[in-house]
């Protein structure tokens, strides 16, 4: 059977602090069948440096494309790096997660393997805050339902998620607002058809600190609080009810608003 390939994809800017990190735990996989891409939107710090240093190391050990674009947020930075992939299954590795260890990527392979209609998985969300290493297990949420617990927050660890490359695209890819989670719309839209293959396991680990354009201090968490409602407003998704623009019960209400004038768009 022909090895799966996987496509890495890392979005740089001034991450220098976190970034080599990162890298080696791409280095230290046992699991090689890899593309490496990294989507750099011209770092001015020492960040361009420690990229050469790596490309350099593992030149001969699998392939690594070095791309630079405009910095215009991470949800565009990804889409421009996605449209560099060519390998069957794709991994988002920002800059300052890593790998949770060696044979990481080797277990995603190897389910992806076992399991060749299978479009996506999710594991755990994985943290490290001061240190220290906490399991978030909202797979158990996931398991019983998975439309209703993404209904209600985005709960799917993007950082723990693989998936067919082909169906990022098809599915919307990565929302580019300032207003909007990154990722949720394409969990959203893809859920609706295709239910992840979720497991009770930890793939990479997401590093809590300041910089963290979500978690970095509570204000930034409240915001991206209000950036999930925002995007289930556009995906027109109820918390427990799931998509509701299909339902009989939104087009009722909508048609009867519309008469009495009251609604005038959607």
């Amino acid at each position: 059977m022909k090895p799966i390939t996987i496509s890495i994809i890392t979005c740089t800017f001034n991450s220098e602090k976190y970034l080599r990190n990162a890298l080696q735990s791409i280095e230290n996989q046992t699991y090689l069948e890899i593309e490496h891409i990294i989507n750099d939107a011209y770092s001015t710090d020492s960040t361009l440096d420690i990229i050469q240093e790596y490309m350099e190391r593992n030149k001969n050990r699998y392939v690594i494309k070095f791309i630079q674009s405009e910095p215009k947020g991470v949800g565009n930075a990804l889409n421009v790096a996605t449209r560099e992939a060519t390998g069957e299954i794709i991994h988002y590795l920002h800059s300052d997660d890593y790998y949770k260890d060696q044979i990481s990527l080797e277990k995603v392979a190897e389910i992806f393997s076992k399991h060749p209609d299978m479009v996506w998985l999710t594991g755990n969300f994985l943290i490290e805050l001061a240190g220290r290493k906490i399991v978030l297990p909202q797979t158990l949420l996931l398991r019983k339902n998975p439309e209703v617990a993404l209904s209600v927050m985005n709960i799917i660890s993007h950082e723990n998620t693989f998936m067919k490359r082909e169906y990022v695209q098809s599915y919307g890819a990565f929302n580019e607002g300032k207003n909007e989670v990154v990722e949720y719309s394409l969990w959203l839209n893809l859920i609706k058809d295709i239910k992840p293959l979720v497991i009770n396991d930890e793939y990479t680990v997401f590093i809590i600190h300041k910089g963290s354009t979500s978690t970095g201090s509570i204000l930034k968490f409240a915001k991206a609080v209000i950036r999930a409602f925002r995007t289930q407003r556009k995906e027109r998704v109820f918390p427990v009810i799931g998509h509701y623009a299909d339902k009989r019960v939104y087009i009722l209400t909508k048609s009867i608003l519309k008469k009495v004038g009251i609604l005038t768009t959607v």
